[in-house]
């Protein structure tokens, strides 16, 4: 039986969240399912699906807002077991998350085998809904790389827009993490961490 790999993309959901630092994990996904003509649907109230049965390939955009992400993950894990079959004949993956970091300065991918949620609230509802954080999971860094952002401004800067001057940098580090995801489907972690992973450095003061 063909294995299942799920890929969950963190964000909140609606318009007037779409362009924010906080949805980098929306727009890689969207990213990624363009390129493999995937498109999504409202399957549940609780996430959007975009599946690719030849591929054994599901993308999820949980819909209840990140610090929920988790309910959505654990409830389409759930689902995916038909009454019918018993437990030892269906394989319910693990996802893999993408999700931004504040902690990394914009262009900045990082893929880790699991790990804590690094203060990471959709991230943080995940590993509590399943358990551990036994997973792998995709970083990316939104912070700006003039300066570090005051922990009082931190929910207003997640949901913020990148600014004109970052446009291009976010839309290079979307792609990048696309085409990381496009290889890990290909390759697995290890070969992907090392070809892929890179770390920006926040620019020194002058």
């Amino acid at each position: 039986m063909q294995t299942t790999r799920l890929i969950v993309g963190l964000g909140n959901p609606g318009r007037g969240y779409a362009d924010h630092r906080h949805n980098v994990g929306f727009m890689v996904l969207d990213e990624l399912a363009h390129r493999r003509r995937m498109s999504f649907a409202v399957a549940d109230p609780a996430w959007a699906e975009a599946t690719d049965d030849r591929a054994g390939l599901v993308l999820l955009k949980p819909l209840t807002f990140m610090n929920l992400s988790g309910e959505a993950v654990a409830a389409w894990r759930e689902g995916r077991l038909p009454p019918d079959a018993g437990t030892a004949l269906v394989v319910l993956p693990l996802p893999l998350v993408v999700c931004d970091d504040l902690a990394l300065p914009l262009g900045s991918v990082r893929l880790r085998a699991g790990g804590s949620s690094g203060g990471q609230n959709g991230l943080a509802s995940i590993i509590d809904h399943l358990g551990d954080g036994d997973f792998p999971r995709l970083r990316l860094g939104i912070a700006p790389l003039e300066h570090e952002v005051d922990p009082a401004d931190w929910p207003d800067f997640v949901l913020s827009p990148f600014t004109a001057a970052e446009g291009d940098e976010a839309r290079d580090m979307v792609i990048h993490a696309a085409d990381a995801l496009e290889f890990w489907l290909a390759e697995g972690l290890e070969a992907t961490v090392s070809r892929f992973n890179r770390r920006v450095r926040r620019e020194d003061p002058q």
